[in-house]
């Protein structure tokens, strides 16, 4: 989708100093790009997510940490101690353990955000994974999950995401907020109406998402939602902070992404490809998206200027 989108370059605009800092939800970001969640990071690296938060404590960006992560969640934390993170929560059929889990985040002053994950609540069919045998060693400490092979196969999404509720609805929005009292965003949006819906019920954000394609097939792309948003309810914008997350590779895709409205961008598996190299290779990702890669000087298009509303 992003190759079918064209920029419309502005002429004599003075793009000499461009700054390309940011805020998400009043957390400071050195560009307007975080790393999204994803599961078990050590299947890539020996470090997994503690190497992720390392690169971008030196490149000071944003970790958004999954409830699937390889490695507790104070264990990451230390690796970045002064760092501000997300968390990407995953709601247990167990509410208790939630209800734990997220006590736990208030007690750690480095998590600032939480991302509610909306779009899976059952497993999407992953017919590749059903094929490749899991290791039964595997294990996520945070949801207590184990990789275990069955009749089916082998399929990590659907055995270690056995333990997500189902019936997650709005109406547990004020349950979800009795637990945490600092800044929450959906995160899989896929559409104006739910936008909008979160939107009246006071969220702080949304996350345009489809999950990588990898719930349920066939859900429309991140930056195709964007545009549906700017079309039937460009009110979103003004009352809260809308991501996207899904399909960026370029540079110039987090630009496209922003001049249509934006806050920032997510990127899951690009920074999974670069941690085969550990924080060496999250720190050249992150260099590789930075806007001083941008085509800026070409475009005209000065990034601080949307970004602050100028």
């Amino acid at each position: 989708m992003f190759d079918r989108i064209w920029f419309r370059p502005r002429v004599m605009r003075n793009v000499r100093d461009v700054d390309t800092g940011t805020r998400l939800l009043s957390v400071e970001s050195g560009i307007p790009v975080f790393v999204s969640p994803a599961a078990l990071a050590k299947l890539v690296h020996p470090e997994g997510e503690k190497a992720i938060a390392r690169g971008c404590l030196e490149k000071g960006i944003i970790q958004c940490v999954s409830t699937n992560a390889s490695y507790p969640i104070e264990e990451i934390l230390a690796s970045a101690p002064s760092h501000p993170f997300f968390f990407q929560l995953y709601v247990n059929k167990d509410r208790a353990k939630t209800e734990a889990l997220l006590a736990q985040l208030r007690s750690l002053k480095n998590i600032a955000v939480i991302f509610v994950t909306v779009d899976a609540p059952v497993a999407g069919k992953r017919e590749a994974d059903e094929r490749v045998r899991a290791d039964e060693t595997l294990s996520t400490p945070m949801s207590g999950s184990k990789a275990v092979n069955d009749k089916r196969g082998g399929g990590l999404g659907r055995i270690m995401g056995s333990y997500i509720d189902a019936s997650l609805s709005w109406d547990d929005l004020a349950w979800l907020r009795r637990h945490w009292d600092g800044p929450m965003v959906l995160k899989g949006v896929q559409g104006a109406a739910d936008a909008q819906r979160a939107m009246h019920e006071g969220l702080q954000g949304v996350v345009l998402s489809n999950h990588g394609g990898r719930s349920l097939d066939t859900s429309p792309p991140a930056i195709l939602i964007l545009l549906e948003l700017q079309r039937c309810c460009p009110e979103v914008f003004e009352r809260m902070e809308v991501y996207v997350d899904g399909g960026v590779r370029r540079g110039t895709d987090v630009l496209k992404a922003l001049c249509l409205g934006a806050t920032a961008v997510g990127i899951g598996r690009s920074f999974l490809y670069a941690l085969n190299y550990g924080q060496d290779g999250v720190e050249h990702m992150i260099d590789r998206e930075s806007p001083s890669h941008f085509p800026l000087e070409l475009t005209r298009v000065v990034v601080v200027w949307r970004l602050k509303g100028m």
